[in-house]
């Protein structure tokens, strides 16, 4: 059971990442908050796999 929570924990994390990535089309970029939603991203994947 911990184990699936965890998983589900980490897809959300991911899910909500994208989200705010794609979220931010603002005409000057705030890159520090897209590199970081990005990393985020990546870090959670390479848990999940």
């Amino acid at each position: 059971m911990p184990l699936l929570l965890l998983q589900v924990a980490l897809i959300i994390i991911i899910v909500r990442s994208i989200y705010v990535l794609v979220q931010i089309h603002l005409p000057r970029k705030k890159w520090l908050d897209v590199l970081f939603h990005g990393s985020v991203a990546v870090v959670a994947l390479h848990f999940l796999l």
